[in-house]
């Protein structure tokens, strides 16, 4: 999208008059959770694998379907006794926006309340002036009304930044986000469009929408290292972003610069190709056109695979956390190629340890999301606020 010379847009008069989301109980959001874990089930499967009663399932899923949240399809038989009515999440019943921005892009994802990507867009604007890049979210979410998409079924807005917390509030991104450092983002962005918002670090956004929609479907702990511009990481425990006691839990680069590590990221991985002669005109193009075979590839795999090694016995000692994934924008080859090599053995963790027995080494795994993971999790985080369980653990 480019930036447009005209009036900003704002979403006040496309989402003027939208009713309010429809209250849901403690159980109804339970039941919603069960629903959307399991996919399309029936009301006795539903019984079964929520421990509830006859009655109650079905006075919920009524009082779900009353409200738009759910779709009740014929009975299926299954066994011995009455047919029982599959139930399944309405698609169209709520989505969210979630809105990334690093320091060289923008981008911006719509995702429904059964956790499936409707559309995505690039809305990067020159500068990473704020205003132009909620411009051109704004835009990018009405054009999704002649999709299908209904304005009162905006539940909320997710935004992902580049940045650490300095309270719940104001955010420190780099030098190249001057425009978005140390205001209240939360309040312009409720204004533009509408609904409640949510901010949060895109690291740990990136880690929300791996845990949704990449290895944390069969990985319910994992600590997440994000791959961009810079470098940074988020923490999933029991299915649950851990943001710690101001936000900032996963900030993975301040230990490897406490230690005097090498910082891997994509900005160190472009320099490594350019001086081998490979030159690229930003990280977009090094992400879409890098190849493994490059000269200065395996010399940048290699000290940054000696940094996640690392990197991973501390997180493995200190959070006891089995799992590391190594993702953001990284392309897929790469991170498969860096889990490989920053594996750790567990013989090398048998050898300093009492009677040569170590703590269990932990996996070092690609990711499996996109690399619009940190949109994707930003899209997530009101939804999951609003509709089912709270997707943060405090």
């Amino acid at each position: 999208m480019r930036r447009s010379d005209s009036k900003p847009f704002t979403m006040q008069g496309w989402a003027a008059g939208r009713p309010p989301v429809a209250a849901l109980t403690d159980r109804e959001r339970d039941v919603l959770c069960w629903i959307r874990d399991f996919g399309p089930i029936t009301r006795a499967a539903l019984i079964r694998v929520s421990g509830l009663s006859g009655p109650a399932v079905f006075r919920a899923t009524e009082d779900l379907t009353a409200k738009g949240y759910l779709l009740i399809g014929a009975p299926v038989a299954a066994g011995r006794g009455q047919p029982s009515h599959e139930v399944q999440l309405n698609p169209d019943s709520a989505f969210s926006l979630g809105i990334s921005v690093m320091t060289d892009f923008a981008e911006a994802a719509i995702m429904d309340i059964t956790g499936r990507v409707r559309a995505s867009a690039n809305i990067t604007a020159p500068g990473m002036v704020r205003q132009d890049i909620l411009s051109n979210a704004s835009q990018f979410l009405a054009a999704q009304e002649a999709e299908g998409l209904v304005p009162s079924n905006l539940v909320g807005v997710g935004v992902a930044l580049a940045a650490f917390f300095v309270d719940d509030r104001l955010m420190n991104p780099a030098i190249e986000l001057e425009d978005w450092a140390l205001v209240d983002l939360q309040t312009p962005v409720e204004n533009i469009f509408g609904v409640p918002a949510m901010i949060e670090n895109s690291a740990s956004a990136a880690a929300v929408g791996e845990s949704l929609l990449g290895a944390g479907r069969h990985t319910p702990t994992f600590a997440y290292l994000n791959f961009a511009a810079g470098f940074g990481g988020g923490v999933i425990l029991d299915r649950r972003l851990w943001r710690g006691l101001s936000g900032n839990a996963g900030e993975f680069a301040a230990v490897l610069n406490a230690v005097d590590a090498f910082v891997p990221n994509l900005e160190t991985l472009r320099e490594r190709v350019a001086a081998q002669g490979r030159s690229t005109t930003g990280i977009d193009d090094l992400v879409a056109r890098i190849s493994l075979d490059w000269p200065g590839v395996e010399d940048w795999l290699s000290d940054a695979a000696r940094s996640i090694k690392l990197l991973s016995r501390i997180i493995a000692e200190t959070m006891d956390v089995g799992t590391v994934i190594v993702g953001g924008r990284l392309p897929q080859p790469l991170a498969a190629r860096l889990a490989e090599a920053a594996m750790i053995s567990q013989t090398e963790l048998d050898e300093r340890q009492r009677r040569k027995r170590g703590r269990p080494a932990p996996r070092i795994i690609p990711a499996e999301a996109s690399a619009g993971a940190a949109a994707v999790g930003a899209a997530a985080l009101p939804l999951a606020a609003r509709i089912f369980s709270s997707p943060v653990a405090r």
